[in-house]
């Protein structure tokens, strides 16, 4: 951030006595602080030059201020930094935030949700509920079907478009889960979505079941490393997604 400290810093020494644009006047009414008022005022445009030759070349801006270097003229100067402080783009650029324009024909395929959970109704009391309100303190956005179908939806359609726009899903498996029409429906979903992406997707917690029942029932899904939820509090399952989220983030 030393580009918006520097430019604030730069701004506000304007304001300061003898570096602002009455240091004429003030010479008229006191002689005696002229030469010292002058000083500080070319001290400042100074370092008004070297901060433009350090950060604003491919400003917007810059052939003005450099013409304004030039011929010292103050007041525009002050004029064009404040006008740069109020440029958010140019800031993000300086601090490297870089903004991404998504083409329209694939901003449908952006993920929507951080994370999908999915699991079996009976298991909402005793887990789902609770994982969910501790994702949700972290910040994650969540499709979790109790909060994301409203009055009217057509059911199916919310959930396969929320398999589709989820960053990672949770699965919670446990003998509920097995053969249910639509738990296996949204396995299937993340599981081909996975094998052609090529990237991880899947965060398997195997709720009150054995590894050895998860390899018997889902094959595929026991190569994949899960985590037990009889070792693990919520809280604790939402950080380690959490730290998932992070480094997914740091590679894109």
């Amino acid at each position: 951030m030393a580009f918006e400290e520097e430019l604030k810093t730069l701004i506000e020494r304007t304001k300061k006595n003898g570096t602002d644009t009455s240091y004429k006047e003030s010479y008229e009414a006191i002689n005696s602080n002229f030469y010292d008022v002058k000083k500080q005022h070319e001290i400042w445009m100074n370092d008004v030059e070297i901060f433009f030759n350090k950060y604003l070349k491919e400003h917007v801006l810059a052939p003005k201020i450099e013409s304004w270097l030039f011929h010292r003229k103050y007041n525009q100067l002050v004029a064009a930094l404040e006008s740069i402080c109020n440029d958010k783009n140019y800031i993000d650029k300086m601090n490297g935030i870089s903004t991404v324009e998504v083409p329209k024909y694939q901003a449908n395929s952006l993920p929507e949700y951080d994370v999908f959970i999915s699991h079996a109704n009976k298991d909402k009391e005793n887990l789902i509920e609770e994982l969910y309100k501790s994702l949700k303190k972290l910040g994650v956005k969540i499709f979790y079907d109790k909060e994301e179908l409203e009055w009217g939806d057509n059911w199916k359609d919310r959930i396969l478009n929320g398999t589709k726009k989820a960053e990672f899903a949770i699965i919670v498996i446990s003998e509920n889960f097995f053969d249910r029409e639509w738990t296996e429906r949204e396995l299937g979903e993340f599981l081909n979505r996975q094998n052609r992406n090529g990237q991880k997707l899947i965060l398997p917690i195997l709720h009150n079941i054995s590894v050895e029942q998860l390899k018997e029932k889902y094959p595929t899904v026991a190569d994949i490393q899960a985590i037990d939820s009889s070792k693990y509090s919520c809280d604790e399952i939402a950080l380690s997604f959490a730290r998932q989220l992070i480094k997914r983030l740091k590679n894109i």
